[in-house]
């Protein structure tokens, strides 16, 4: 791609993103913020097309490397849509319920141990 296609680019992802944070630092620009220090929320990352305006998969994989190497899970919590967890070395675990909606309460406590356990595993994650 040339200037003009990625200054496009970037422009249809900020569009995208309307006032969220993004992270934008050491070459990164992702639609993604840090909620603690040890917890990410982020948009699902896209192949194809939707690189366009969404982040992309294999961008979204090395700010995981670059800044958390072996130390991050993804949680999926989209219904509507999963990881290939094989690109994300097998770190995928899905928590599925309906996109721009509550979590059901019968899933919150199963999520919510599963991140207790996992952040407490290891202080490096």
């Amino acid at each position: 791609m040339n200037f003009w296609d990625l200054n496009l680019v970037r422009k249809a992802r900020h569009t995208v993103s309307l006032k969220k944070n993004r992270f934008i630092h050491d070459g990164f620009d992702l639609d993604l913020t840090y909620i603690t220090n040890k917890v990410i929320a982020m948009g699902f990352p896209c192949e194809g097309a939707q690189t366009l305006y969404r982040n992309r998969l294999t961008e979204t994989l090395r700010f995981l490397e670059y800044y958390h190497r072996d130390h991050y899970l993804i949680y999926n919590l989209c219904e509507e849509r999963e990881y290939d967890a094989k690109k994300f070395g097998g770190r995928v675990v899905r928590f599925p319920f309906s996109d721009h909606n509550a979590c059901p309460l019968a899933l919150m406590k199963p999520f919510c141990d599963d991140v207790q356990e996992w952040l407490s595993a290891n202080p490096k994650r």
